[in-house]
């Protein structure tokens, strides 16, 4: 059975706070997380590819991995974009649209400093080379706190917006906070979404809800070896010694201890 792994990512720049840090990855370490990615012998594919494997049972690559970025930063233009070019890898970008050529008003005030969102040209640029775009609500709002017309709205108008500026179909789907019901579930489906990511950590396959699917959280934090381990096990926490646990307590199992 294929199985295929789903990398979260937020910002692609240096942190200006300790908050900040763990969603903000500076560029040098994207570039050396991507490298490692072709290296290690994973298959970057696209959230097409998987929607194909998933409706159809197209088969994937041995070791698919999806990029992703969620709210849609002007440095996943002006940082990421040129890296996964380098790279040559596709990945999607989930935009909240109300603040589009705007701010990541929603963080500011927690600790974390004003960013400039994405504009529109940025956008269709990106598009026309290997980047693609799913919606992630209007607001970025806590979907499983908003009544069913609220988040309707919310759900209903970013993938109408994205749709109208970019020409063609918005399939896909994020939950803001990784929050969610099965009334959302619900609703994405209804608005039709192909399929909707999580932040519930794990691998997927063909037998995974395809309007849950799992996702590894990589952080602005996480040197090489971190990233290597967290794909390996599909987990969004990593340590130096949880191999040799891991490891140890199989072969436990194994021998009946």
């Amino acid at each position: 059975m294929s199985r295929f792994t789903i990398l979260m990512y937020h910002m692609i720049c240096s942190p200006k706070t300790t908050e900040e840090a763990k969603y903000a990855c500076p560029p040098e370490l994207f570039d050396q997380h991507l490298h490692t990615i072709k290296e290690s012998g994973y298959k970057p594919i696209s959230l097409a590819e998987v929607v194909a494997h998933l409706l159809s049972d197209k088969p994937l690559p041995e070791n698919a991995v999806v990029i992703t970025l969620d709210d849609g930063f002007e440095d996943n233009y002006t940082n990421a974009f040129p890296i996964l070019q380098k790279h040559g890898m596709p990945a999607t970008v989930f935009l909240a649209t109300g603040v589009m050529g705007a701010t990541n008003k929603w963080m500011v005030g927690r600790d974390f400093p004003e960013r400039k969102m994405l504009n529109w040209q940025q956008v269709e640029e990106m598009n026309r080379h290997q980047i693609n775009f799913g919606a992630h609500t209007v607001s970025h709002p806590k979907l499983s706190e908003l009544g069913d017309e609220e988040a309707v709205q919310e759900i209903i108008q970013s993938k109408q917006v994205i749709e109208e500026k970019l020409g063609q179909p918005c399939d896909y789907f994020a939950y803001p906070y990784g929050l969610f019901s099965e009334r959302t579930c619900e609703i994405v489906k209804k608005a039709g979404f192909k399929l909707a990511c999580s932040t519930r950590s794990g691998f997927n396959n063909i037998e995974r809800d395809p309007f849950i699917l799992h996702r590894i959280e990589v952080y602005g934090t996480d040197p090489v070896w971190k990233l290597k381990q967290k794909m390996t096990f599909g987990m969004n926490d990593a340590s130096r010694l949880f191999p040799l646990q891991y490891y140890s307590k199989r072969i436990l199992e194994k021998i009946g201890l």
